[in-house]
């Protein structure tokens, strides 16, 4: 009896120590899961404050909006209802949209250089997650990172 309860103990130890070496890789997992989307995101970010930055049409229009103006100015957020105004909110809306290949693939295509018909396709594919309320919160939030600079 002795002798079984000591191999009892030692299956207990086995699975205490796997527990803990799972926990450990699930965590590093998470963790790792997490910083890579934050990555990914800052860089679509980016990436739309570029495309903005350069269409000076897109920026007069969006500069037409007197709430948006003045949100901008300020940094009073508009009356019309926005679905986020900060860039830590449109970060986490792209990573809640658009999972890390997507994002990926996309800067990938940009980093090399657009065609205009590419610029196009690569808009197109960013819109079919994004609603028009949506694209305009992200335009104002890279309106107001290139105001910042």
């Amino acid at each position: 009896m002795n002798e079984l309860s000591h191999y009892i103990a030692g299956d207990e130890v086995i699975k205490w120590w796997l527990s803990v070496v799972l926990m450990f890789f699930i965590t590093s997992g998470v963790i790792l899961y997490v910083l890579t989307m934050d990555y990914a995101s800052e860089k679509a970010m980016v990436e739309i404050t570029k495309e903005l930055k350069s269409n000076e049409d897109e920026i007069t229009k969006l500069l037409e909006d007197p709430e948006i103006r003045k949100y901008i100015e300020t940094g009073k957020p508009p009356k019309q209802k926005l679905p986020f105004t900060s860039k830590d909110d449109a970060v986490q809306f792209i990573s809640e949209r658009y999972t890390i290949q997507e994002l990926a693939s996309i800067r990938e295509k940009v980093s090399k250089g657009l065609n205009e018909d590419e610029k196009q396709a690569v808009y197109e594919k960013l819109l079919e997650k994004v609603t028009d309320n949506e694209l305009m919160a992200l335009k104002v939030v890279a309106l107001k990172e290139i105001k910042k600079k």
